[in-house]
């Protein structure tokens, strides 16, 4: 097993991190990506990363970031990319990413402006020119307006334009069926699948094109990965907890399930997904 979204570098990880990682392994996870969304998260990321031989590390600049106002600013843009490409001479740096866009708004009072989401789109174009530079795979984060797939759509239009050569992988993924259509359309597109598909389905929705198990589903399985997005989104049955990459393993027998697959046959075609896309 893989987990490709992790943030191991976290302050919550800071007293058990060994105790963690080893459960990790006691519980089958072979490989693990630990994920930065800004500068300095990038050079803990790695610095991470560097201590464990089964990990290895993505830097970039989470598209919250650039919301707030310096962020938007040219030059504050084009120093961030250098520090990127910098880290980017770790042999542990195998992606750039997260990075992409988040139109979703934390703030049920306030909207994310149409500056702010320009903002966003400078910043992840940015970051795809340093990939293609780099020729590295990128992993996306996207998250949508409430009620809609703006964000999904918009970003659909960036990679179409781009012509980006390399793989890249929506994490977290939560596109509806329609969307997800549009992305499998698109060469070497994968989808990262994490705890959250082992929630109850809401009944108002389950079955149609914004049931996120139609989605699993509709994809196939040379096309995803798995993830835990730790500390984030722990799995149901260890709703509450503080999440780790052991907890993978629910993910991957969640997916085997709903492919009706053996677990087994999922380890086996995300394994080689993984090592097709990153160089590890």
């Amino acid at each position: 097993m893989q987990d490709i979204h992790t943030h191991l570098y976290w302050e919550s990880y800071d007293a058990d991190r060994d105790a963690v990682v080893a459960r990790a392994r006691e519980a089958g996870v072979k490989e693990m990506l630990v994920i930065g969304c800004t500068i300095d998260e990038s050079k803990q990321a790695v610095a991470v990363a560097e201590k464990y031989s089964e990990m290895y590390a993505a830097i970039g600049i989470h598209p919250q970031e650039y919301n707030k106002e310096i962020a938007a600013n040219n030059q504050q843009l084009a120093e961030e990319i250098r520090g990127l490409r910098e880290l980017a001479k770790s042999e542990k740096v195998v992606a750039i990413g997260e990075c992409g866009l988040e139109y979703y708004s934390h703030n049920p009072e306030q909207s994310i402006t149409e500056e702010q989401k320009e903002a966003q789109r400078n910043g992840f174009l940015a970051q795809i020119e340093l990939a293609k530079e780099l020729e590295l795979p990128m992993i996306l984060h996207c998250r949508a307006s409430t009620g809609t797939a703006d964000a999904y759509e918009d970003m659909f239009e960036i990679l179409q334009a781009s012509n980006f050569p390399s793989p890249f992988i929506l994490h977290c993924y939560m596109g509806d069926i329609e969307v997800t259509k549009k992305f499998l359309t698109l060469p070497n597109v994968y989808f990262s699948f994490t705890g959250n598909i082992t929630y109850p389905v809401k009944k108002v929705v389950v079955g149609t094109k914004d049931d996120l198990t139609e989605t699993v589903k509709l994809i196939p399985l040379d096309r995803i990965f798995t993830e835990t997005d730790c500390p984030f989104l722990t799995p149901q049955s260890h709703r509450g907890e503080c999440n780790e990459p052991a907890y993978v393993s629910e993910v991957v027998a969640k997916v085997a399930e709903l492919h009706g697959k053996r677990v087994e046959e999922v380890e086996t075609v995300v394994d080689i997904n993984v090592h097709k896309v990153f160089n590890f």
